[in-house]
């Protein structure tokens, strides 16, 4: 939703922060020997974008290798596989042979190929979809409805309140899914955790955190780590949340998060503001979850970040530079110890919003 973006982009500059892992493979090998399953075509990952503000040309797009070996981005594929816009895309999940999206602003969500050809639309009228996340088996939509909706292709499942605007998510080793619930009205109540039992998919308690966790979550299989923005007083600062004792602890400070199995590390950016207001990234680093060692990486490449993930099988670090609204997205990729793959980036759509993996399904 553009307006939640405007307003949440305004927060970054004055607090100096800026905005959910999936079990998932691509097409190398990781330790485990997993590769990407054949429906998927060589795709490596694929990417969510908002467009340019009003404009409604969200994209659905796609990371692949050419013939040489080298990164590309494929541009629209929605928009080639169907020959129209999807309006904004908020979120992608790659699924057992198909592509979940999510569309705040238009409001519905859409079941794909691995093309990007619509198989299913799912109207949402006033709910507003949000963030998607996975077990492997079923795909999970959190939206402003206050509800999160369980899903597989042939459409929506089952759904359950878990409380007002809900945001990313992360499913635990326990059977359990972990939701966001941000403090969206600014009225100081956003400040939990729900926790969501798969088996039943019922609601089972909501575990208190810092104000306004919002649209980071990711997990080791043991534990949920998050970033909670507070408001204008303080900075992002990175939440853990310990799935067996439910006790929550703090970090550090950052606004943007992706857990790395390939080290057993946090990948965590900084990002603040110039006179000029556009973003700058100030930090990048590793976070060793078993020692609590930080280790920097070098981010002169990025002007602004604006998100990192990681590719969980090799531990490839993509990060989504976007200074601004006005210009196209670039996505850089680093190896697992931070070392630059892509030197002069790789241009994509407008406020490209995340990069997402496929899932290997159970």
């Amino acid at each position: 939703m553009k307006t939640r973006k405007i307003i949440t982009s305004l927060c970054i500059a004055i607090t100096a922060m800026l905005a959910f892992t999936f079990t998932s493979c691509s097409d190398d090998n990781d330790d485990n020997g997993k590769t990407t399953p054949e429906y998927y075509q060589g795709i490596i990952a694929y990417t969510a974008g908002a467009g340019n503000y009003g404009k409604n040309q969200g994209t659905v797009g796609t990371i692949l290798k050419n013939n040489l070996g080298e990164f590309m981005y494929s541009g629209d594929l929605y928009e080639k596989a169907n020959g129209k816009g999807i309006g904004d895309a908020q979120d992608v999940l790659p699924l057992n042979g198909y592509v979940y999206a999510t569309s705040t602003s238009s409001s519905k969500i859409e079941i794909l190929d691995v093309q990007g050809k619509i198989v299913k639309t799912i109207p949402m009228p006033n709910k507003s979809p949000r963030y998607l996340a996975s077990d492997g088996e079923y795909a999970y939509a959190s939206a402003y409805s206050g509800y999160v909706y369980k899903l597989n292709e042939n459409g929506i499942i089952d759904s359950v309140a878990v409380g007002p605007y809900p945001e990313a998510m992360s499913v635990a080793n326990n059977g359990k899914l972990y939701v966001n619930l941000s403090n969206y009205t600014g009225n100081g109540k956003g400040k939990y955790i729900a926790v969501v039992d798969l088996k039943t998919f019922k609601k089972t308690k909501n575990i208190e955190c810092g104000l306004n966790p919002y649209n980071q979550s990711v997990t080791d299989g043991k534990n949920i780590y998050f970033v909670c923005y507070y408001d204008y007083t303080r900075n992002a600062v990175v939440q853990r949340l310990n799935t067996a004792t439910e006790k929550v602890d703090s970090l550090f400070e950052a606004p943007m998060i992706a857990y790395n199995p390939a080290t057993n590390s946090l990948i965590a950016m900084t990002t603040g503001y110039d006179d000029s207001w556009q973003p700058v990234t100030t930090g990048f680093f590793a976070y060793n979850l078993t020692t609590g060692k930080k280790t920097d990486y070098d981010f002169s490449a990025t002007k602004g970040a604006a998100q990192v993930d990681v590719n969980p099988n090799n531990g490839d670090i993509y990060v989504i530079d976007n200074p601004s609204y006005s210009t196209p997205s670039v996505l850089y990729i680093y190896d697992k110890n931070g070392k630059l793959l892509t030197p002069t980036g790789i241009q994509m759509d407008y406020s490209v919003q995340n990069v997402r993996f496929p899932v290997l399904g159970k």
